[in-house]
C-alpha cells in the first residue's frame, strides 16, 4: 500500500481541520452569521489557505453539509441492514433519519438551512437528493419483495421523502426538538401499521429527554 506524500497529508489535515471549524461555528452561529475570517482564524490558518481548499463560503457549506449528510446516511442505512423482516429494516431506516434532526448540526446545516444556501444547485442544477439512493436501498424489500404490490420503487422514494423533509422540519423548527420527534414516531407508527398490518413493527417507547 502506497504512502501519500507528506504535502498531500499536510492538506487533507489542513482541509478536514477547516471542515470541522466550519461546522460548528456554522452549527452555533448559522451560515449568515458565520464569516470566512473567523472560521480561518478559529482554524489556525491564514485565508490564503482556507481559499486554496474552497472557493468561498458556499463552497464550505456545501463541504460541511456533505459531510453531516453522509454520517446520517450511514446511520441509516446501518440500522435498516441490521434488520431482516421489510417491515422492520423501513421502520428502523426511517426512525435512524429522524433521529438525526435530533443532531444539532444537522438539523441546522441539513434540515434548516441547506434549502437556502443550497437550493441553486438543487433546484436548476438538476442534482438528485443524496436521501434518495439512501431510501431507494432502505424501501427495497418492499418493491423488490411485491410487499407492496404494483409499487415502484422511485415515487415510493420521492413520496416518501417529502414526508420525511416536512417531519424533519417539523423537528427543527419545534422549541422542543425532543417531544416533536416523539411525536413524529406516533405518525410514523401509524403510517407504518396501516401499510403492514399486523405486520409491521411497532417503534420501542422512546426515552425522554
Amino acid at each position: 500500500m502506497s504512502v501519500k506524500p507528506l504535502r498531500q497529508r499536510q492538506a487533507e489535515a489542513t482541509r478536514d481541520l477547516i471542515v470541522s471549524v466550519a461546522r460548528e461555528l456554522f452549527t452555533a452561529k448559522g451560515y449568515a452569521g458565520t464569516s470566512i475570517d473567523e472560521i480561518a482564524r478559529q482554524a489556525g490558518v491564514a485565508k490564503g489557505a482556507l481559499y486554496h481548499h474552497f472557493s468561498g463560503k458556499d463552497a464550505l457549506f456545501r463541504a460541511v453539509y456533505e459531510v453531516v449528510q453522509a454520517e446520517a446516511v450511514t446511520a441509516v442505512l446501518a440500522a435498516a441492514g441490521a434488520e431482516t423482516e421489510p417491515w422492520a429494516m423501513v421502520r428502523a431506516g426511517l426512525s435512524a433519519f429522524l433521529d438525526a434532526c435530533l443532531d444539532p448540526a444537522f438539523r441546522r446545516i441539513v434540515v434548516l438551512e441547506s434549502v437556502v444556501v443550497l437550493q441553486h444547485d438543487v433546484f436548476e442544477g438538476g442534482v438528485e437528493p443524496v436521501e434518495l439512493p439512501m431510501l431507494r436501498s432502505v424501501l427495497a424489500p418492499l418493491v423488490d419483495g411485491h410487499v407492496l404490490a404494483g409499487v415502484a420503487a422511485d415515487p415510493l422514494a420521492h413520496v416518501t421523502l417529502g414526508g420525511l423533509y416536512g417531519a424533519a422540519l417539523y423537528i427543527a423548527r419545534a422549541s422542543d426538538p425532543a417531544a416533536a420527534r416523539r411525536e413524529v414516531d406516533v405518525v410514523l407508527d401509524t403510517l407504518v401499521r396501516g401499510l403492514g398490518g399486523t405486520d409491521a413493527p411497532k417503534s420501542k417507547p422512546r426515552q425522554r429527554s
